[in-house]
C-alpha cells in the first residue's frame, strides 16, 4: 500500500492551478488573434455595403440632376429614389450648381452605416457622388414629306400639319391631307374615296401633290398633328344628300327636288397635343397614347440617330373614338397612312429630353 504525503497533494494542486492559467491565457491569446480576423472580415462586408450604396446614391443623383436640368429642383426626386437603398444610406445631402453652359450638376453625399467596424469604432463611412445634366439643341423635323399611301372609310377626315414659332401669335397650319369618301359599300363595306392635299404659300392654303415637301424649320417650340372627322362623309359646309352608299356633297342648305340639305355633323378632332387624344395616330405601328403627356414631335416624326440624314416611317390613323382595345373591331384596322420623310436639324427652342453629359 502506498501511503499519500502531504507533498504531493501540494504539487497536484499547484500542477492544476498552472493548467488552468495556461487555457485561459490560450483563450485570451485567441480571441485576440481572432480580433483582427473577425474585423477583416467584417470589413470586407462592410464595404461591399458601401459599395451598394454608394452605386444606389449614384442613381439617385443622376435622376434628380436630370430633373433639376428641366427647371425642377431635384432634392424631392433625389429622395423619392433614395427609398429603394432603405437603410443603406442616411444623412443624405444634395446641391446644385448651375454652370455657365446651361448645364446642372448635382453633388451628394451620405453616410453609411457599418455593421461589424463598429468593434474598431467605426460607426459609418461617408460616400459621394456627382453627376451633370444638359438640355441640349435637340434633332427635330426641319423638313417633311408625307405620301399619303392609303385611305378607307366613310367618314371625311383631314390630316393637319401645325407649328408654333417662337415669337408669333396663335399656331401655323402648314399641310392639310384630304379624304372624301365616295362608296361606302366598297372592299366589303369599309369604304374607299378620293384624296388631295394643300399647303401653305403665300399665307394661304393651295393645292397641291400628295407627296409635297413641308418645310418646317427649326425655329418652332411646338408642332404636332391633328385629324378633323365629319361622321356624314363631307367636309366644314358641305353635306351629304345621297340616300345610297355613293356620296354625293352639296353645299349645306341646298334644296333639291323640294327638300333642303342643313349639315348637322359636327367636327371631331384629334390632336397629338392632347395625351387622351393621341391614341388614334400610330406611328411605325406604335400607338401614341401616353397616360402622362402628349407625344412629344420626335415621337411623331423620329429622327435618324445622326440627326442629319433623312429617315423613312410610317403613320396611321383611326377615325373613330377610342372603344376599350387597340385590338379588336375598327382599331385593328386603321383608316389613313402615310409614308413619312423625315429630314431633321438641331432645334433650340424645341425642349429636349435632359441627358447626363458626365
Amino acid at each position: 500500500m502506498r501511503i499519500f504525503r502531504c507533498d504531493d497533494v501540494t504539487k497536484t494542486g499547484r500542477a492544476g492551478g498552472a493548467l488552468r492559467n495556461e487555457s485561459g491565457a490560450v483563450i485570451i491569446m485567441f480571441a485576440l488573434a481572432l480580433l483582427p480576423v473577425l474585423l477583416t472580415i467584417g470589413g470586407a462586408v462592410d464595404y461591399m455595403r458601401v459599395g451598394r450604396a454608394k452605386s444606389q446614391l449614384q442613381q439617385a443623383l443622376d435622376a434628380a440632376t436630370l430633373a433639376a436640368a428641366t427647371g425642377n429642383t431635384g432634392a424631392s426626386a433625389l429622395m423619392r429614389t433614395n427609398d429603394t437603398a432603405g437603410s443603406l444610406l442616411s444623412n443624405v445631402s444634395v446641391s446644385w450648381t448651375n454652370n455657365s453652359d446651361g448645364s446642372v450638376t448635382g453633388t451628394a453625399t451620405a453616410l453609411v452605416p457599418t455593421s461589424f467596424m463598429k468593434l474598431a469604432q467605426i460607426n459609418s463611412i461617408s460616400v459621394g457622388a456627382t453627376a451633370t445634366a444638359s438640355i441640349g439643341s435637340p434633332q427635330t423635323a426641319s423638313n417633311v414629306s408625307f405620301s399619303l399611301t392609303a385611305a378607307y372609310g366613310w367618314y371625311w377626315k383631314q390630316v393637319d400639319i401645325y407649328i408654333h414659332n417662337v415669337g408669333t401669335t396663335g399656331d401655323t397650319k402648314l399641310a392639310s391631307y384630304i379624304y372624301q369618301p365616295v362608296n361606302q359599300s366598297a372592299l366589303s363595306g369599309r369604304g374607299t374615296g378620293s384624296t388631295t392635299a394643300q399647303f401653305l404659300s403665300g399665307g394661304a392654303m393651295v393645292a397641291g401633290a400628295i407627296n409635297s415637301a413641308v418645310t418646317m424649320g427649326s425655329a418652332y417650340d411646338k408642332a404636332y398633328l391633328t385629324m378633323t372627322v365629319y361622321s356624314d362623309g363631307c367636309g366644314p359646309g358641305m353635306v351629304n344628300s345621297s340616300s345610297n352608299s355613293i356620296v354625293s356633297c352639296v353645299s349645306s342648305g341646298t334644296k333639291i327636288n323640294g327638300t333642303t340639305y342643313t349639315k348637322t355633323a359636327t367636327p371631331v378632332i384629334y390632336s397629338t397635343a392632347d395625351a387622351t387624344q393621341s391614341r388614334n395616330l400610330f406611328v411605325n405601328g406604335v400607338n401614341m397614347y401616353s397616360p402622362k403627356a402628349a407625344p412629344k414631335i420626335m415621337q411623331i416624326l423620329p429622327c435618324a440617330i445622326s440627326g442629319t440624314a433623312t429617315t423613312t416611317n410610317t403613320h396611321a390613323w383611326e377615325d373613330t373614338p377610342y372603344s376599350g382595345s387597340i385590338n379588336t373591331g375598327s382599331w385593328a384596322t386603321q383608316d389613313i397612312f402615310f409614308t413619312v420623310q423625315t429630314g431633321c436639324a438641331a432645334n433650340a427652342n424645341y425642349t429636349g429630353a435632359p441627358k447626363l453629359i458626365r
